[in-house]
């Protein structure tokens, strides 16, 4: 189903220019003079939402591996309707609703996009929670079907799973037809282990949470853990892995970065895969918007719910930024430029 495009007049179309990095940075409004025009391969979007990631929060600061020069436009995920496409374009047409990732310069009401790096959204699917969705549920979505192979009746533990990451992981492991199991913190320093579905659940203090793993999971332990946490969660967990398991490197959340027994791999058989949608798009970018519809139109059909999100006006950057640090944990900021 088309939607309406964006109302921004060409006179009216600007874009969020980091002029000096900083905490915070110094980015302002600046009109686009011309507005882009596609090229033979490229879609213009009328960008009505762009997820502020928390990549962009460094970069801005002048904190990410790569420093472009300022001036520049800031943003990697754009959510709009297609506003007119180049001479070679065939798969979308103007007032298609779609999504752009890892193409620069999101902040924009305008973004010209190569068409590979675009993906439909299902009509019954806002723009705001599909490009507010896309790190979360992507990252699920890759890690759980495509890195770990998951099967139906496998067993998976979701540490974090009240985070953006595994929420979304326990709704596809639902889908998939596992029996899951999740750890999330209770009231100080204590950790809810829960089997869902299962009626069980128990409380343990992080010193024992390598037993009550056991206690929860019994000697055949889990066939796939979903860590997005690392630190001394992680050995916990691999010591309940059960022979052939996979432990899907998703993160490190608790801030230090684990280091496992390797005799502990060896003597279960099972291996540790990483989960990086940002090398995924730059190493095969064709598996990258293949899963990122696939998983969209999971959330078109009701199996994945939309991450939170606070939706800012772009002209507001100020209070976005102060958001990105004040927001509940697991909400996306999303930029408004509709």
């Amino acid at each position: 189903m088309n939607t309406t495009a964006s109302s921004v007049r060409d006179a009216e179309a600007y874009a969020l220019v980091c002029r000096e990095y900083g905490d915070p940075p110094d980015i302002m409004r600046q009109a686009l003079r011309p507005p882009p025009s596609p090229g033979p391969d490229e879609v213009l979007i009328d960008v009505h939402c762009a997820a502020f990631n928390f990549t962009d929060h460094l970069l801005v600061q002048g904190r990410y591996q790569e420093r472009p020069p300022t001036p520049f436009v800031p943003g990697l995920d754009a959510a709009g309707v297609v506003r007119s496409i180049g001479s070679n374009v065939s798969r979308f047409r103007p007032g298609d609703k779609v999504v752009s990732s890892g193409v620069v310069g999101a902040w924009s009401t305008r973004l010209a996009a190569p068409q590979h790096r675009l993906v439909p959204v299902p009509a019954n699917v806002a723009l705001a929670d599909a490009v507010g969705s896309i790190n979360s549920h992507l990252t699920a979505y890759h890690g759980l079907l495509d890195r770990a192979r998951l099967q139906a009746g496998e067993r998976v533990l979701v540490l974090g799973a009240n985070g953006a990451v595994g929420k979304a992981c326990v709704q596809i492991a639902r889908h998939a037809g596992a029996q899951v199991y999740t750890v999330v913190r209770g009231s100080g320093d204590t950790f809810l282990l829960a089997h869902e579905g299962g009626g069980q659940s128990q409380s343990v203090p992080l010193g024992e949470l390598k037993q009550g793993l056991r206690q929860l999971l019994g000697s055949r332990g889990a066939d796939i853990v979903v860590d997005p946490i690392g630190d001394q969660f992680t050995e916990a967990a691999v010591r309940n892995l059960a022979w052939r398991g996979r432990l899907l490197v998703v993160g490190f959340a608790a801030g230090d970065i684990p280091h496992i027994p390797t005799n502990l791999l060896l003597l279960k058989g099972c291996g540790i895969l990483g989960v990086y949608c940002g090398g995924l798009l730059l190493q095969e970018t064709d598996a990258f918007t293949q899963q990122l519809e696939a998983m969209l139109n999971l959330m078109g059909a009701g199996v994945l719910a939309p991450s939170p999100q606070e939706l800012v006006c772009a002209n507001d950057f100020m209070q976005a930024w102060k958001l990105f640090s004040t927001a509940p944990r697991g909400t996306k900021i999303v930029l408004d430029f509709a």
